[in-house]
């Protein structure tokens, strides 16, 4: 599943292009933004207090959770904005908080892989990249990778050649482990930490009930484990 930070379809999009070219019978669901979710958040707090999937806006939220929840892979991108991710994924995100670990993380979520694809007009996309990631791992997916690039342009076509032959060589590294990962991923140390912290919150501090109910009922406030 590819969620792009931006309807435009400019260097960013043509790298995530790239990736998925190199994924052998790749069957990608494509997420635009802020077309497929054109709302803000407006803090009301359904999804942390009641039910999951009932967010104001869940006419958009829910068939975008189905898709997160049945794909293997999940890819984020965006182009630096203001030294950050873009608006419309930063409002993506915000939807998808009541997934994070401490809170009702899904289950299959510690079985998918993820990869974060961030440009810049120069070296500034680390901080794009690591917004995206932390929510990737904090949704409990257990291995995600980054790509990030400076191309110093707008345009795709005018990106020079020795810059998208570093991209096409990268592209190949990362689909080639992401098809030898595919069912057979882990959860990283950074995962599991998580886990187990937010394990420890919700069974000695418990400040949300409906976050602890949920743990609960999963069993992992005991041995169970989501990834087992």
């Amino acid at each position: 599943m590819l969620i792009y930070g931006t309807e435009r379809k400019g260097c960013t999009y043509n790298i995530a292009q790239e990736v998925i070219k190199q994924i052998e019978d790749a069957n990608v669901t494509e997420i635009f933004l802020p077309r497929d979710l054109p709302e803000f958040c407006i803090s009301c707090l359904r999804c942390f207090s009641e039910e999951k999937g009932t967010c104001t806006h869940s006419n958009y939220t829910n068939p975008i959770r189905q898709k997160l929840l049945s794909t293997d892979l999940i890819i984020l991108t965006s182009p630096v904005y203001s030294y950050h991710v873009t608006g419309q994924m930063k409002v993506f995100l915000d939807h998808f908080a009541n997934m994070w670990i401490v809170h009702r993380p899904e289950k299959n979520m510690f079985h998918k892989q993820g990869l974060v694809i961030a440009t810049g007009s120069g070296p500034v996309y680390n901080h794009s990249l690591k917004e995206m990631k932390d929510s990737l791992d904090f949704w409990g997916v257990a291995k995600t990778y980054k790509m990030g690039f400076a191309v110093y342009e707008t345009r795709w076509k005018c990106v020079s050649v020795k810059i998208k032959n570093k991209i096409t060589k990268k592209a190949k590294k990362v689909a080639k482990k992401i098809q030898k990962n595919n069912g057979k991923v882990k959860p990283c140390f950074r995962v599991r930490k998580w886990f187990f912290v937010s394990k420890m919150m919700q069974k000695y501090i418990g400040s949300n009930p409906p976050d602890v109910e949920y743990w609960r009922e999963q069993g992992w406030l005991g041995r169970e484990r989501p990834w087992r």
